[in-house]
């Protein structure tokens, strides 16, 4: 989601992914849009179902999935400056907390989606150390089977993506520390939620995706269109992510004044 495709891992010469940059760019709009709605109908029209119904559930995990599968593709390209990317974007999680906190003390960020992708970027390398040694096609499939079956492990059980089938014991769900992990205790509050379980799978998707594609000359040729607005956004996501919020918020305020 947050960071920039700079170079194939296979090729000195820098080979921008213009597409990827223009989708990661529609994808930032469909969430400024998204989060205009929930501004409106449930922090001013007091409208609590809207993000329940199953059209918005759609909408939002689109936006979710989208992010998170873009960000591990493109983990690859960047690899050597994981760390240090990884850091920063924890950082400005950091700075979402500690400014939600203030300003919507009843509903802050907690372990949001920076949180998540920053951790996942320096979690990848030493997994890849490992997942780098088996088919990229298995590891697409498993960890594809295992973000399904996790998903609802925040909401008490494991199941099939929402349809919990097992609920797992209370005691998972009674610590601060497991939180982040994805077995937030109970009481726990957070407008922006991304635990490790389920995403990280999602995200190791998307870097299994990038192993069977980055080598594919069709994809490579398809990949370096350029769509210039969405391109521009696609590079300035956490730039936008950073403003966005405050400035529909300002927004809200004028015409809800």
């Amino acid at each position: 989601m947050m960071q920039s495709i700079t170079q194939n891992k296979t090729d000195r010469n820098v080979t921008r992914l213009h597409l990827l940059d223009a989708y990661r760019g529609f994808v930032v709009l469909m969430m400024i849009a998204f989060h205009f709605c929930y501004d409106v109908f449930v922090l001013y029209k007091g409208q609590t179902d809207w993000p329940r119904l199953p059209a918005v559930f759609l909408w939002e995990q689109y936006i979710c999935w989208s992010f998170n599968l873009l960000s591990g593709f493109v983990w690859n390209y960047g690899r050597r400056n994981s760390i240090k990317r990884g850091v920063t974007v924890n950082l400005c999680g950091l700075a979402v907390t500690f400014v939600t906190a203030i300003a919507m003390p009843e509903a802050p960020i907690l372990y949001g989606v920076l949180t998540f992708l920053g951790c996942a970027m320096i979690l990848m390398v030493p997994l890849a150390r490992v997942l780098d040694r088996l088919l990229a096609l298995p590891v697409l499939i498993v960890s594809f089977l295992l973000f399904l079956l996790t998903f609802s492990i925040p909401r008490g059980g494991i199941g099939i993506y929402t349809r919990q089938l097992i609920r797992l014991p209370e005691s998972f769900y009674s610590s601060d520390l497991l939180t982040p992990l994805g077995f937030p205790k109970r009481g726990f509050v957070s407008s922006d939620y991304f635990p490790l379980i389920p995403w990280i799978f999602l995200y190791i998707c998307g870097y299994a995706l990038n192993r069977l594609l980055s080598d594919n000359e069709r994809f490579k040729a398809i990949a370096s269109t350029k769509i210039p607005v969405l391109d521009f956004i696609g590079r300035h996501s956490l730039l936008l992510y950073m403003l966005h919020q405050p400035v529909i918020m300002a927004i809200c305020m004028l015409i809800f004044r």
